[in-house]
C-alpha cells in the first residue's frame, strides 16, 4: 500500500496544478479582453486658449494677455496624442488681443502688430511631435510678420486637457521695428527703477485645449 500512495499523490498534485494553471490563464485572458482602447481627437466645440506673457523694464516684469479668437483645424482621431497634434493647423486674429486693459490692447494691436507686414493674423501648424499620451514635445511652424519659423513646445495631458508651453523671441520674426514702435507708445509704462524703457523680445506661450476621448 505504501508503494501505491506516492504515485497517487504525485498524479493528484499534477492534476490540481494543471487545473489551477488553466484557471489562471483564463483569468489573464479575461483581464486582457477587458482592456480598453482609447482614441483622442480635437473637439472643435471646445474652447482653445492661447495665453502669453511679455516682459518690460530691466527688472523683466511680466505682462499677461491672451487672444480671444483662435481657430483650430485638424486634430484627427488617433490612439496616440502625437498623431493628433501632427494634424493640427491654426490661425489667430491679432485684433482679439486681450490683456484686461483696453488702452493697452489698442497699443499692442495698432503699434506692435500694426507695424508688421501681415498685421491681422498669425498662422501656425504642428510639424512634428514626439512623446506618449502623458507628456512630450512638438515642433510648430509659426508665421508672423510674413516670416515662418519653428517653435518648440512641450505638452502635458491631464484629464483630457492638453497644455502646451514654450517661448519665442520676436526678433526671429524680424520684429525689431514692431518692438520699437510698441516701446515708444509705452515708454513711461516700460521704465524701470533705472529710468530706462525696455520691451523684451521674449514671449512665453501657454496654450490649452480640451480633447475628445472615446474608449471601447
Amino acid at each position: 500500500m505504501k508503494k501505491l500512495f506516492l504515485p497517487f499523490t504525485l498524479v493528484a498534485a499534477s492534476i490540481l496544478s494543471s487545473c489551477g494553471g488553466e484557471q489562471q490563464e483564463q483569468a489573464i485572458s479575461k483581464e486582457e479582453s477587458t482592456e480598453q482602447t482609447c482614441f483622442y481627437s480635437f473637439n472643435e466645440n471646445n474652447e482653445t486658449t492661447v495665453k502669453w506673457t511679455a516682459f518690460k523694464t530691466n527688472e523683466k516684469i511680466g505682462v499677461g494677455g491672451q487672444f480671444n479668437e483662435v481657430y483650430i483645424m485638424g486634430g484627427e482621431r488617433s490612439t496616440k496624442i502625437e498623431d493628433v497634434l501632427k494634424t493640427i493647423k491654426f490661425n489667430i486674429k491679432t485684433a482679439s488681443t486681450n490683456t484686461g486693459n483696453e488702452e493697452r490692447d489698442q497699443k499692442i494691436i495698432n503699434s506692435f502688430f500694426g507695424t508688421m507686414i501681415t498685421s491681422d493674423i498669425i498662422l501656425g501648424q504642428i510639424k512634428s511631435a514626439e512623446g506618449d499620451n502623458n507628456t512630450g514635445n512638438c515642433v510648430a511652424f509659426l508665421t508672423l510678420n510674413n516670416v515662418e519659423k519653428e517653435v518648440v513646445l512641450s505638452y502635458v495631458l491631464e484629464d483630457n486637457i492638453i497644455k502646451l508651453t514654450g517661448e519665442i523671441d520676436i526678433n526671429n520674426w524680424d520684429g525689431q521695428a514692431a518692438l520699437t514702435a510698441l516701446n515708444e507708445v509705452c515708454s513711461d509704462l516700460h521704465k524701470g527703477e533705472d529710468g530706462e524703457s525696455i520691451t523684451w523680445p521674449n514671449v512665453e506661450l501657454n496654450i490649452q485645449s480640451a480633447l475628445k476621448k472615446d474608449c471601447h
